[in-house]
């Protein structure tokens, strides 16, 4: 049996005709998908892809870079936290400072009297 003839089309606007499957018209452009019909194509059976390392390779390869990233996260949020232990210490010893500024600023005066006695 014979693939029966693909069926000519004629674009609305031009009249020229035109496949089933354009998606516009190739005299005049006119935009053609939502008038075609639908088209049965050929499929391609997909074959399942082999992974291209063994699974302990990929294994092994995974735990090195969870690793790195994790020792790099660790070292960021290390000088981060210094960082903030730094500043948090500069501010206290500002305030401490401040503190003894007042206290020594206060004056303190002592009298001393002698009396004679017979």
């Amino acid at each position: 049996m014979a693939d029966p003839a693909p069926e000519l089309l004629s674009c609305p606007a031009c009249a020229e005709p035109y496949d089933a499957t354009d998606n516009y018209c190739r005299s005049c452009g006119m935009f053609l998908r939502d008038r075609r019909l639908p088209v049965a194509r050929q499929t391609v059976a997909l074959e399942p892809r082999r992974p291209a390392l063994p699974t302990p390779v990929r294994r092994a390869a995974t735990a090195i870079a969870v690793g790195t990233a994790l020792k790099i996260t660790a070292n960021i949020l290390g000088k981060v936290l210094a960082q903030r232990a730094a500043s948090k210490a500069s501010t206290r010893a500002l305030a401490r400072k401040e503190r003894e500024t007042t206290v020594v600023s206060e004056s303190l005066f002592v009298r001393r009297t002698w009396i004679e006695r017979d």
